[in-house]
Formats: structure tokens, C-alpha cells, sequence
């Protein structure tokens, strides 16, 4: 008796191998998109975030170790140091940036360019015995990917104030 060998598949079981994959795809395909969009979303609130506390961390920093306020306005302040190479230490908000500048040193913008920043106030909240020199701020930060995407949107306020310490 001599029977051939048939290798391979049938019709009906490569139509269905084929509805089990799409089956699988289409369940696969927009989870990964999810996680993908998850992941974008991270990102960006990660950038704004993290910006948002470096420059309030650095604005606190230049108060607290100044040794008196020269002025303050609306958009800026000035800080007398007690090192001559960075007095004055002066903070304002200009061209949509928050920048530095220490003694006759150059311009140092904080912020980086995904963030864009809506304003920044300052108000000098120091006592008329001048016991006590604060002053306290606001900015508002948004990311600056230049997309209306949801995962690439966010935005924070940030208030805080800071004391100069060598009263």
C-alpha cells in the first residue's frame, strides 16, 4: 500500500491561524498604543515638574543666601551678595524666560526651551522693621512642544517665598 504524506494546512485551519492573530492584534495593538501615550504623558509632566522645581529651588537658593534685597518689581528682583564677583544677584522674567545674572557675569536663562513660562511675579513682603526681608513669587510653567496633543500638554503653578537669612 503505498500512501502519500500530506504535509501543510488545510484551508480551514489557515483561515483559522489567521482569525486568532487578528484576534490577538487587535486586542495587542491598542494596549501598546496606550502604553505608549502613558509613557509620552510621563515624559512631559517629568520635564515640566522637574523644571518647575529646579528654578524655584534655585530662586530660594539666591534669597536665602543674599545679604539684603536692593529692589524688587513686579518682574524682577535684585539681591546683594556677600561675594563681590556675584553682586548684585539679579532674577527677572524676560522674552518668556526666567533669567539670572550674578555681578558682571552674563545671562543664564533657567528655564529650558520645552518649558515655556506664562509670567513670573515677585512681591517683597518685608517687614516695615526690616526684621524680616521675604519675599515670595509665582510662575507658571507649561510644556512647550508646540502640539495640542494630550500627552504632550501640562501645566503648573508654582508659589512659594524665601527669607533672607543674615538678618
Amino acid at each position: 500500500m503505498n500512501m502519500k504524506k500530506k504535509a501543510g494546512f488545510t484551508f480551514i485551519e489557515l483561515i483559522l491561524y489567521i482569525s486568532i492573530v487578528t484576534i490577538m492584534l487587535s486586542a495587542l495593538v491598542p494596549f501598546a498604543w496606550n502604553i505608549i501615550g502613558a509613557a509620552s504623558k510621563s515624559n512631559t509632566e517629568q520635564e515640566v515638574f522637574s523644571q518647575a522645581r529646579f528654578i524655584s529651588e534655585r530662586i530660594k537658593y539666591e534669597i536665602r543666601n543674599s545679604t539684603g534685597i536692593n529692589s524688587v518689581t513686579a518682574t524682577s528682583i535684585s539681591l546683594v551678595t556677600a561675594v563681590p564677583t556675584t553682586n548684585p544677584t539679579v532674577i527677572d522674567f524676560a522674552g518668556g524666560n526666567i533669567r539670572i545674572k550674578q555681578g558682571a557675569g552674563a545671562v543664564v536663562v533657567l528655564n529650558s526651551p520645552d518649558v515655556a513660562i506664562s509670567g513670573l511675579t515677585f512681591i517683597n513682603n518685608t517687614s516695615g522693621d526690616l526684621k524680616t526681608k521675604n519675599i515670595s513669587y509665582v510662575f507658571t510653567l507649561s510644556a512647550n512642544y508646540g502640539t495640542t496633543r494630550q500627552e504632550f500638554v501640562e501645566t503648573t503653578t508654582i508659589r512659594s517665598s524665601a527669607e533672607i537669612r543674615t538678618n
